[in-house]
């Protein structure tokens, strides 16, 4: 019996369907870390630090980790490109000098976020150029900004940014607000990161940073203008920078020239947690926040317990190198998995 060609394309084109709708929903492994993290020290707080988990705390954990997402939707970014940054904890604590010295003067507490906005991203931006069209060490380059930076602010503003070191009330009121426990920077956090995603995941100019990070050269066969868009990446990057400055001289309300200095390592652990492949390629927003929060909360419970500083930091290293293996294990799994999965056969 002859079968039915048209038949057999509907079936063909059926399982393709299904294939495409697999893909679409599958949650890729390295996307999970973040959030079974969290779930573990969500646990362990509960049984050995009860009083990480109360409203006091939840509102203390979420403010922290909203100024750590908007810096690490930058740092995500970048690394997107198949790059790092290693100036952000300077430019963080640029946008919160801007807005710290200059508000004795009187001048507008929005003009002077806005000030600090676009200068961030001019910072950035050139970062952006040495790095993508003069093809200089991205390390090498955002470490020696980290010094430039750093020393040009204590010039301009001395270590204490102002000689009143407050920022404007208007903005320490938005940062300090809650809702319920939820700190309000947290809300803002998720809002800019629900646009970012939808940036990356949605329009063409959000897909082209992925894809020129992760393969340049076919970025280039398909029309994307890959040096434009690294650039772009780097000065969205900036922006989301000086946001998390802004947010962080209105939380803490008397900044210094050293408030943003955590954020160089934190960044970079959040986006190994978050499952972003530091190569290039596509990243999980959603991830970025879960790692944050996960973070954040980690440090909570290990203040909580007595450790200082320098052991916070030592286990904060650990949990990056963890995570990143536990990654590549999963991946490496996952492939086996597939490969040696019987397949069905074709009819």
């Amino acid at each position: 019996m002859t079968a039915d060609p048209i038949a057999a394309d509907r079936a063909t084109n059926s399982r393709g369907d299904q294939r495409l709708t697999d893909l679409k929903y599958r949650w890729p492994a390295r996307y999970r870390a973040s959030w079974a993290a969290l779930l573990l020290v969500i646990l362990g707080a509960a049984v050995v630090a009860p009083h990480a988990l109360s409203g006091d705390s939840i509102t203390l954990v979420t403010a922290l980790a909203g100024v750590l997402a908007l810096a690490s939707f930058g740092q995500v970014l970048i690394v997107t490109t198949g790059a790092i940054d290693l100036s952000i904890s300077a430019i963080v604590s640029v946008a919160a000098g801007i807005v710290v010295h200059y508000a004795d003067s009187g001048t507008n507490v929005w003009l002077l976020a806005l000030l600090a906005l676009v200068v961030c991203a001019v910072l950035s931006l050139i970062n952006g150029v040495l790095i993508v069209i003069l093809r200089l060490n991205a390390l090498i380059v955002t470490l020696a900004t980290v010094g430039a930076i750093t020393g040009l602010i204590q010039l301009w503003t001395g270590v204490a940014l102002s000689a009143s070191a407050r920022t404007p009330q208007p903005l320490v009121d938005i940062a300090q607000a809650q809702v319920g426990s939820i700190n309000a920077v947290f809300i803002l956090a998720v809002i800019t990161g629900a646009v970012l995603a939808y940036v990356l995941n949605k329009t063409r100019a959000g897909k082209s940073i992925a894809l020129a990070g992760s393969n340049p050269r076919a970025a280039e066969m398909l029309g994307i203008r890959v040096k434009l868009v690294h650039l772009s990446a780097f000065t969205l990057a900036g922006v989301l920078y000086g946001i998390a400055g802004v947010m962080l001289a209105g939380y803490i309300s008397s900044p210094d020239v050293l408030s943003g200095a955590s954020y160089q390592l934190l960044a970079i652990t959040v986006a190994g947690v978050a499952g972003v492949l530091f190569t290039g390629g596509p990243a999980s927003v959603a991830s970025v926040i879960g790692s944050c929060v996960f973070l954040v909360l980690l440090d909570q419970v290990l203040s909580i317990k007595g450790m200082d500083a320098g052991q916070r930091v030592v286990i904060q290293g650990l949990v990056l190198a963890v995570a990143v293996a536990a990654i590549t294990v999963s991946q490496y799994g996952a492939a086996r998995f597939n490969k040696l999965r019987p397949r069905r056969p074709t009819p």
